[in-house]
């Protein structure tokens, strides 16, 4: 070969080098600029599953990339069926990533602000967002509340949520709303006795109970009855298992209620025939208050007993 041949092929190898150079580095600052594709699941209003929508977050340390995802969540989805997974106004305190691969999640106890299913469909969210990135390995999230594990509504330790225990929990199934025609017991307004009023309303599979409550915190729409729970009431959580149902509210329940003994009695037969109404397996409910339970509600004796379905039907019957 002569050293002419020699030359152009020096030539041509170093031309093509440099063409693969400025590929490559167009490919990355191309990159860089489009971010890197990652999915946040969000519940679909019209199918009700979780699902996946792509979204771009900007290269940076890992850290920062776990940031940006959780950030993804607060946005409003391009697709009008999928609904916010975490409320806009919700500070995180920290993130942690663990060595066993846990990410710790620490919020303020504004968190307790979300009603039961919303905090139940952003868990959800969360921790198939997370567990599926495809730049970090998380084993599962651990929720903390003013730096203390969240616990459920009746004070058992959530402990560390995993993709697959997260679907099969109670508070998170994959088939989440369904439209129910619901029979709602409200209180005459002679204070007499109960109305009843059917509502037809989309709500959780995992939490007809807690919205029937809510349902009866909001009052009634037709003439005749009356709202008699306290507004600022809330459901810190339902329980039903083994035909009991245990009906867990927030103290305004009793110390804002204003009303006779008999008006009280008349609140709590409408929260008892409005669930049992709806739901033939339970045949007994229990009230708690913060967790706790209270002997007397505004001079209704044995508050903290059972009250089971034999004694309604046969009161009704008397």
């Amino acid at each position: 070969m002569t050293k002419m041949k020699i030359r152009n092929s020096i030539i041509a190898v170093s031309v093509l080098v440099v063409c693969v150079a400025v590929c490559v580095g167009v490919l990355f600052y191309a990159q860089a600029n489009s971010g890197y594709p990652v999915f946040v699941y969000r519940f679909n209003t019209r199918t009700n599953r979780l699902e996946p929508e792509r979204r771009m977050i900007p290269y940076a340390m890992q850290d920062e990339m776990v940031q940006s995802v959780i950030n993804q969540l607060r946005m409003t989805p391009r697709n009008s069926n999928l609904r916010q997974a975490i409320p806009a106004d919700l500070v995180i305190e920290e993130v942690r990533i663990r060595w066993d691969g846990v990410m710790e999640i620490d919020f303020p106890a504004a968190y307790n602000d979300m009603l039961p299913y919303e905090e139940g469909l952003f868990r959800a969210s969360l921790v198939q967002t997370m567990t599926q990135l495809p730049f970090i390995n998380i084993e599962g999230v651990y929720i903390l509340v003013e730096g203390e594990g969240l616990l459920d509504p009746f004070g058992e330790p959530l402990g560390i949520l995993t993709n697959e225990r997260v679907l099969i929990s109670p508070d998170i199934m994959p088939q989440m709303m369904s439209q129910r025609t619901l029979t709602l017991y409200f209180v005459s307004s002679g204070i007499d006795g109960l109305i009843p009023e059917k509502r037809t309303l989309l709500v959780p599979t995992f939490a007809v109970e807690t919205a029937i409550i809510q349902e009866l915190i909001a009052g009634p729409q037709q003439d005749g009855s009356i709202a008699t729970i306290p507004q600022e009431t809330r459901v810190h959580g339902v329980r039903t298992g083994g035909g009991i149902c245990s009906i867990n509210l927030t103290d305004e329940f009793i110390s804002n209620f204003q009303g006779s003994q008999t008006l009280a009695e008349l609140t709590l037969q409408s929260i008892i025939r409005s669930v049992m109404a709806n739901d033939s397996t339970i045949t007994s409910i229990q009230f708690l208050i913060d967790s706790q339970y209270r002997d007397n509600f505004n001079g209704v004796p044995y508050f903290d007993t059972l009250f089971l379905r034999e004694d309604i039907e046969r009161d009704e019957a008397g």
